[in-house]
C-alpha cells in the first residue's frame, strides 16, 4: 500500500482507475465528442455503454473506501494500513 506507483499498490487502485476512466468517458468525454461532431455536421452515434455494471463496481468500491475511512477515524484500523 505504501508503494509510490498508483498501479502497484494493489488491485483496488487499478480497478478504481479503470472505473474512473470509464465514468469520465461515459459522462464527460463521450457527450462532448458527440456534441462537437454534431455541431461540425458529422453526427456521431457511439455504441451503447452498459453503465449499470460500472456503477455497481464503482459505488461498491466507494462504499468500501468510506467504510475504511470511518474505521480509521474510530481507531479500529491503524493509520499505516
Amino acid at each position: 500500500a505504501a508503494h509510490p506507483s498508483v498501479w502497484t499498490s494493489g488491485w483496488r487502485p487499478g480497478v478504481g482507475w479503470v472505473c474512473a476512466a470509464a465514468f469520465a468517458w461515459h459522462f464527460v468525454l463521450a457527450p462532448i465528442l458527440v456534441f462537437a461532431a454534431t455541431a461540425a455536421g458529422h453526427p456521431l452515434v457511439l455504441p451503447a455503454f452498459e453503465a449499470e455494471s460500472l456503477m455497481t463496481v464503482l459505488f461498491g468500491m466507494l462504499g468500501l473506501g468510506g467504510l475504511r475511512t470511518f474505521e480509521r477515524v474510530r481507531g479500529v484500523i491503524p493509520q499505516g494500513r
